[in-house]
């Protein structure tokens, strides 16, 4: 790093304290201006994953539906009942969780519990 003098030192020391002023100019801008942004919550995961698993499984039934009527080949018989029940157990297993975490014990019922109380206590 290259040495300063006393006036340099100074020259730099009003640039850098002039940017932080633009910087938290910019930074109170961006606050209130996200202030009333309206936030948009993404889906879990999970629910991402059930929702493509969906999709996919009827678009399996689907193609095993077609081909059955084409060919007229009941062979596609087998993929048409094990996607059924893919997508029942996918929908089993996705409540089942859904359950855990929402009832008393359940990280999301814990977390809202938590928030909630944090609220009261701030506010009372």
């Amino acid at each position: 790093m290259k040495r300063l003098n006393d006036k340099e030192y100074q020259i730099e020391l009003k640039r850098i304290q002039r940017d932080n002023l633009y910087k938290e100019r910019n930074d109170k801008l961006k606050e209130e201006k996200d202030k009333y942004k309206k936030q948009i919550k993404l889906p879990s995961t999970t629910k991402l994953i059930a929702v493509y698993l969906f999709i996919i499984l009827n678009v399996v039934l689907i193609y095993a539906m077609v081909c059955m009527w084409h060919f007229g080949d009941l062979s596609y018989l087998g993929v048409l009942i094990t996607d059924v029940a893919a997508q029942i157990l996918t929908f089993v297993i996705y409540c089942a969780k859904s359950l855990k975490e929402n009832s008393v014990g359940g990280i999301v019922y814990d977390m809202a519990m938590l928030d909630r109380n944090n609220n009261e206590d701030v506010s009372g």
